[in-house]
């Protein structure tokens, strides 16, 4: 295997030195044009590429940014979240190592301290837990952000979605279609996440003078079947099917339209369904669930500059960059065709 060009081996074909060759191709202001293309010209044709790994070592700092999320594919939201982290830190030149603890809190440790010992700079967690406890004390002193909802106020780097929003604008939505029954169908295991939308399931149903309806069934490994399992509870019991149901996932959701028409129930018909998600669904016209997006790439960009100013000023540097800790976002409402008046 032929050895891999270096800054030394430009250097020796263009009669330069390698520091010399080394600014050419950062772009220096002390270099001229003529000797930048010719450097990099050169660099071109054998095939250089930067020695990365040489270099943070050089600057003591990382290009790299580890991530850890409890599931990939296209049954979680995670995937498009991982797309838009590593679209933004691409375009800083940072790149993203990935890790999936397949919602397992043993394997989510192993991949942080597996990362940390690989030398990434900071970490991007979503977890499959509350408690981080393991989380932090596998990743020492890299700076770890986390993202999603089932972070408590005490993590000083969190970017956070407000499900209470979500639940607000549900029950808005359904009132005003004229629901006076809903339910909300939610899965475990219990996190923050899942209390959010309870909590604020239940906030929102009591400010209409409503009575708030709570299945918890299933597991968050298969909320598809949390669905099923979570409207067959539904029918099982002595009050009247809801008018309307708020799903915790889109999976679930359609886990839960699936039971309905098991059962001769049409959607929206006899019964208005609202996801949480947007899971491809908009790909789908004969699905068109009403869901919520949660606005990933504003998610994904903050995310990555919280994680790169981390690494490059410390924490003591975010104030004099402007950059705030702790962000909270809102997901909105994307009404479709599963929804409609209530019927009864």
């Amino acid at each position: 295997m032929p050895n891999r060009p270096t800054l030394k081996t430009i250097a020796q074909m263009a009669g330069l030195s390698h520091v010399a060759v080394s600014k050419a191709l950062r772009d220096a202001p002390d270099i001229s044009a003529a000797t930048k293309a010719r450097v990099k010209k050169l660099a071109e044709q054998v095939g250089y590429t930067p020695n990365l790994a040489a270099r943070n070592l050089y600057l003591q700092r990382s290009s790299t940014i580890g991530m850890i999320v409890p599931a990939m594919g296209d049954s979680t939201a995670y995937d498009l979240i991982f797309n838009e982290i590593s679209q933004a830190a691409a375009e800083l030149d940072f790149c993203v190592m990935l890790g999936s603890s397949h919602r397992s809190p043993q394997l989510e440790e192993r991949h942080c301290r597996m990362m940390v010992g690989n030398q990434v700079g900071a970490l991007i967690v979503a977890p499959c837990a509350s408690n981080v406890t393991r989380i932090k004390a596998a990743c020492g002193t890299t700076p770890v952000i986390f993202i999603g909802g089932k972070i408590g106020p005490e993590e000083p780097y969190a970017l956070l979605c407000d499900y209470r929003h979500s639940a607000a604008l549900t029950v808005r939505h359904l009132t005003g279609l004229g629901h006076r029954d809903i339910a909300l169908l939610t899965y475990g295991p219990e996190n923050l996440t899942i209390l959010q939308k309870e909590e604020g399931f239940s906030q929102a149903m009591e400010q209409h003078g409503l009575r708030p309806r709570i299945i918890r069934a299933g597991h968050a490994e298969n909320t598809m079947e949390a669905g099923r399992q979570a409207v067959s509870l539904l029918l099982s019991a002595e009050a009247p099917v809801p008018t309307a149901i708020w799903c915790a996932s889109d999976y679930m959701a359609i886990g839960a339209m699936h039971a309905l028409r098991a059962h001769g129930l049409s959607v929206p018909g006899d019964v208005s369904i609202v996801g949480h998600d947007n899971l491809y669904f908009d790909l789908y016209p004969d699905i068109r669930l009403t869901t919520f997006r949660t606005p990933m790439a504003e998610i994904g960009k903050a995310a990555v500059r919280l994680a790169i100013a981390l690494i490059e000023y410390g924490e003591n540097g975010l104030s004099q960059q402007n950059m705030a800790p702790r962000q909270s976002f809102q997901p909105f409402l994307v009404v479709r065709d599963s929804t409609g008046p209530a019927c009864r």
